[in-house]
């Protein structure tokens, strides 16, 4: 894998649904050439498969994450998975207040007491979503790549419009479409972030493909290059917020 090839990763983590050919606009590549990495890069398994992660406020539900230093592994259902390599693995779920108060009970008692809490502010973001928004979600449940006139013809809608709102939640952080990868076939760097800044760390960072925050802490997971550029980073990051937590992602799950 080259250089295009890793800038081409970058830009599917930052946005997969992005037209390939104005990936390879941008690159300075053919669009055959464009056609055959992306098919090289899905046949070698570096990108498995496509997740939908929906952000619980849009169904008026709150978010709790909670990091575990131990190699047991929680039975329970979870709407998301991040393995980090200090041997920490960070569980996020959804619900009512009391359920998430259940559920953190239920996982101290399985996996003990948790090195990290992360609670974003609730935040009315069901307001921003229209009934149109929750059919789209519904058909990107099955398919988080299916295209935008595929989803227009099942919802009777025009596909310039599906694209509207499409890119309307992902940048309202309502929905993330992220590619699963295996990193172990690449050497490129997912950074973990957890900071008290999250908008001013946000703008230090090469690119983010998933960020959950309240403005006033925020979670970020952020491509780097290399285990050079990595470091880089986080010595950067780490004098704007002494409070940082900053890990090294091996491998990740979002379950919606």
């Amino acid at each position: 894998m080259d250089y295009t090839d890793s800038r081409i990763i970058f830009r599917l983590l930052k946005n997969p649904r992005e037209s390939l050919s104005s990936i390879a606009s941008d690159l300075d590549i053919s669009a055959q050439d464009m056609n055959y990495r992306v098919k090289k890069i899905k046949e070698d398994g570096i990108i498995k498969r496509y997740m939908l992660h929906v952000n619980p406020a849009v169904y008026g539900k709150n978010s709790l994450y909670l990091a575990f230093q131990n190699d047991k592994t929680y039975p329970g259902s979870v709407s998301s998975i991040i393995k980090c390599l200090e041997k920490i693995v960070v569980y996020g779920f959804s619900g009512t207040e009391d359920e998430l108060h259940q559920r953190k009970k239920d996982m101290e008692d399985s996996l003990g007491t948790p090195v990290m809490e992360y609670r974003p502010k609730a935040f009315t973001g069901n307001s921003l979503v229209s009934p149109l928004d929750l059919q789209i979600i519904n058909v990107l449940r099955n398919d988080p790549m299916k295209k935008s006139p595929d989803i227009s013809r099942i919802l009777d809608v025009k596909s310039s419009t599906v694209e509207k709102r499409i890119d309307r939640l992902r940048e309202n952080k309502l929905i993330s479409i992220i590619p699963k990868l295996d990193l172990s076939k690449i050497n490129i760097v997912i950074l973990g972030i957890f900071t008290t800044r999250p908008e001013t760390i946000e703008k230090e960072l090469d690119e983010s493909f998933f960020v959950v925050n309240d403005r006033v802490s925020g979670i970020s997971l952020s491509i780097e290059k290399d285990i050079y550029s990595a470091n880089s980073i986080i010595q950067k990051i780490k004098k704007i917020d002494k409070n940082i937590e900053t890990m090294v992602i091996y491998d990740y799950d979002f379950f919606e």
